[in-house]
């Protein structure tokens, strides 16, 4: 399934997920629980930030008030996707709970993280 349009128009916002531009990043934010129930959903979003060359993705957590193996699961694919087309991907993480998951599994070294969009894409 096409995720973008051609004209390349980013998904329509929904419960789960919003993305839209910062300057040449494409921000993601994760929203509400995100588990197994929403991750289609997300897909749809991460997918689109991936798609091309060189995409820089910043993934925002704050909206998220819970994650579990398949937000954690959703994150790697991202990753994967945007190295193998030679770009990047940072998250913007501040809930403690969330930190300690991607400590707990190791993914912090796989992702820089910040407190801010503005952080990162500065």
């Amino acid at each position: 399934m096409d995720v973008m349009d051609m004209s390349g128009a980013l998904p329509e916002p929904g419960p789960c997920a919003r993305s839209y531009t910062v300057g040449p990043f494409t921000v993601v934010e994760f929203r509400g629980e995100v588990d197994l129930v929403s991750a289609d959903c997300i897909r749809v979003h991460t997918d689109a930030a991936t798609a091309h060359r060189g995409a820089r993705v910043i993934v925002d957590l704050r909206p998220a008030t819970f994650i579990d193996c398949a937000a954690l699961g959703l994150l790697c694919r991202a990753r994967r996707r945007a190295l193998d087309r030679g770009g990047s991907i940072d998250l913007v993480c501040t809930r403690p709970l969330h930190l300690r998951m991607l400590r707990v599994t190791g993914l912090d070294s796989y992702f820089r993280s910040s407190a801010t969009v503005a952080a990162i894409s500065a």
